[in-house]
C-alpha cells in the first residue's frame, strides 16, 4: 500500500507541475498581449503565425532525426557492445543535432 501511495504523489506531482508551468505560459502571454493591445502596439507579429510552415518543418525532421538516432544506437549497441545508456542518448542526440542544422541550412537556402 505503501509503494502505491508513493507512486500515486510522485505521478500527481509531476502532473500538477507541468499543468502549472503550461498555465502559467499562458496566462503569463495573455497578460502580455493585453498590455500591448492597451498601449497600442501593433499585434500582427503575434497573431499571423507566418512561420508555421518553417515550425512544421523543424518539428518533423527533429523527430525523424531523433528516430533515426534511436535506430542507429540500437544497432551500435548490439554491434559494439556500448553501454545501452551511452549508445542510444549519444547516437539520439547527435541525429536530432544533425537534423537540426540540416533544417537551418534548409531554411536560410530558401529565404534568400
Amino acid at each position: 500500500m505503501d509503494e502505491i501511495f508513493r507512486d500515486f504523489l510522485v505521478t500527481f506531482t509531476i502532473v500538477a507541475a507541468v499543468f502549472g508551468m503550461v498555465y502559467m505560459h499562458y496566462i503569463t502571454r495573455h497578460r502580455e498581449r493585453l498590455s500591448m493591445m492597451e498601449k497600442g502596439l501593433d499585434l500582427s507579429g503575434l497573431l499571423a503565425g507566418k512561420h508555421a510552415r518553417w515550425t512544421s518543418l523543424k518539428y518533423g525532421m527533429l523527430l525523424i532525426g531523433v528516430a533515426i538516432g534511436m535506430l542507429v544506437g540500437n544497432i551500435v549497441y548490439k554491434q559494439y557492445d556500448l553501454s545501452n545508456i551511452v549508445s542510444y542518448l549519444s547516437m539520439t542526440l547527435l541525429c536530432g543535432g544533425l537534423s537540426l542544422v540540416l533544417y537551418f541550412i534548409i531554411e536560410g537556402k530558401y529565404k534568400k
